[in-house]
């Protein structure tokens, strides 16, 4: 089994997020290989698995003839856990209607094109436009948001749960967690989803990010390399190797 692993031009790995892939690699015994374009790698096989930004996965795919999924966001199953309303727009249309405004918008068919982020003036609609396209992107009623969580599901388990913003004195509601994961019947072999706990004191849903597209955020690199080999071997229909290492360290 082999990974590659994107390095940058100085020749280290490039991110701190491929590093620790490559450590949890290591630890399971896999081959490393590095790269700086995916067409550095002269002979790509579905269970490979390739570790970098997300154009780098999306050029992988697309070399072993597989078309990229598109980003995740909101799944409908999981609805009910959001606690407020969402819709898709066009960005256009957010631009041109201030009446609109205090709404959250993020992109909703190109992974990370832009940050998301709420608008209330004409200023926060810097960056968010594109001349040669009227982006699709989904827009939701703003949420005061006093601490977010990320949490890493792979095969339905929860492998550990990360505050990345706020307050980390206000944990999420566990049996929401484990709720919503229990309705997410569709879900990818690994994912990550959010939550946040609001102002009010409820947690909400804050979003859903593909496991192929998600940094490690504290994740150990075991941990991280085995999540990405799982979501790597569903997305190129390979066996996953990863799964024996698990039964072994679990």
């Amino acid at each position: 089994m082999k990974a590659y692993i994107r390095k940058s031009i100085d020749r280290e790995i490039s991110t701190i997020n491929c590093a620790n892939a490559a450590y949890g690699f290591r630890l399971m015994g896999w081959e490393i290989d590095t790269y700086e374009s995916i067409s550095d790698i002269s002979e790509l096989q579905p269970d490979d698995v390739v570790v970098g930004y997300i154009a780098d996965i999306h050029a992988a795919l697309i070399r072993l003839g597989i078309t990229p999924p598109l980003p995740i966001n909101y799944p409908q199953e999981l609805y009910p856990f959001l606690g407020r309303k969402i819709w898709l727009d066009r960005v256009n249309n957010i631009v041109e209607h201030a009446e609109l405004w205090n709404v959250f918008i993020k992109p909703a068919r190109k992974c990370k094109k832009f940050t998301g982020k709420l608008i209330t003036t004409s200023q926060d609609l810097i960056g968010c436009g594109d001349e040669s396209e009227d982006s699709e992107i989904w827009c939701s009623e703003p949420v005061k948001f006093l601490s977010e969580w990320r949490c890493f599901v792979r095969y339905d388990r929860i492998l550990g749960v990360y505050l990345y913003n706020g307050d980390w004195r206000l944990p999420v509601d566990p049996k929401i967690v484990e709720a919503a994961i229990a309705t997410y019947k569709s879900a990818p072999a690994a994912y990550a989803i959010d939550f946040g706990v609001t102002d009010k004191g409820e947690t909400l849903l804050v979003e859903v990010n593909d496991g192929y597209a998600t940094g490690n955020y504290g994740l150990p690199p075991l941990y991280y390399a085995q999540f990405l080999a799982s979501r790597w071997a569903e997305m190129t229909d390979a066996d996953d190797y990863s799964i024996s290492i698990s039964q072994v360290f679990s």
